[in-house]
């Protein structure tokens, strides 16, 4: 589903663009990430590669980067400064807590597609394509990469978002949800779209895998912070309705309450050479 835009706040406080969502949903990120498209990369990727990041929120991917490779230099391009100046203090702080030397990590405010950066033999994109126009973001990819170098587009949303238990009102609410997506310059069936575009120049996609976010109560209870994430994710879907689904985020919002709700979004994980 993207990361959700800064601006988003409703009225009980929730900020979805900022610092509890986005780490929040690190445990579900981490456990959707396709392991063979991960293990490709691995086998693609330069021993000591350069790595920029677009949309890094609060920068989590960094340790995540170096516990699966010698990361060289990290830059992160961010647009909203609030979360940039955060990422800057928290990683530090979490590689100085585990007992390791923090790699060489800037995080620039900037508009990822127009934002010049030095080369790199990674793009990363994160949750990501849903959210910019895909043929802009696909010439800024091949201007920014190497020769050689990679793009991994991990977690892109691919339009299916599911609740269970099922209501009967489910199909009209998502899908309203959806449209409201791709009416507010999102892509909806952003994996698809990147694929197709994809298919249409010159580059080689060397794998794609299914990443589904999947939360799920055990015994009643959710794992880290998940009630939160998918009481954001609730949000979300309100922001975008405003009272056309006032009756199903109730019962929802009741179900997530008792420990009884289930999400998936299926998205995909997609690298490719430019």
């Amino acid at each position: 589903m993207g990361e959700p835009r800064a601006e988003t706040v409703t009225a009980d406080g929730h900020d979805h663009g900022r610092r509890r969502y986005l780490t929040a949903k690190h445990s579900v990120d981490e456990r959707a990430r396709n392991e063979q498209v991960r293990q490709r990369l691995l086998a693609e990727l330069s021993a000591t590669p350069r790595v920029v990041e677009w949309g890094p929120g609060v920068g989590l991917s960094v340790p995540t980067l170096c516990d699966w490779t010698n990361l060289d230099a990290y830059h992160g391009i961010e647009a909203d400064p609030t979360l940039a100046a955060f990422a800057r203090s928290l990683v530090p702080r979490l590689f100085a807590r585990s007992g390791e030397d923090a790699p060489d990590a800037a995080f620039t405010v900037g508009d990822a597609l127009a934002t010049r950066t030095e080369p790199c033999d990674l793009l990363y994109a994160q949750s990501f394509f849903d959210l910019v126009p895909v043929e802009s973001a696909l010439d800024a990819v091949r201007e920014r990469v190497t020769p050689g170098g990679l793009a991994y587009a991990p977690l892109t949303f691919d339009g299916k978002t599911t609740f269970l238990p099922r209501r009967p009102n489910d199909e009209a609410v998502l899908g309203a949800f959806h449209d409201t997506i791709d009416a507010t310059d999102g892509r909806s069936r952003a994996a698809t779209t990147l694929l197709d575009a994809l298919g249409e120049r010159d580059a080689t996609v060397l794998a794609v895998g299914s990443s589904d976010w999947v939360v799920r109560p055990r015994a009643g209870a959710y794992p880290a912070d998940e009630r939160y994430f998918l009481s954001s994710i609730l949000d979300i879907i309100e922001d975008a309705l405003g009272g056309q689904a006032a009756e199903w985020l109730a019962a929802r919002r009741e179900q997530l309450s008792a420990g009884q709700l289930t999400y998936v979004a299926n998205n995909h994980d997609v690298l490719w050479r430019p």
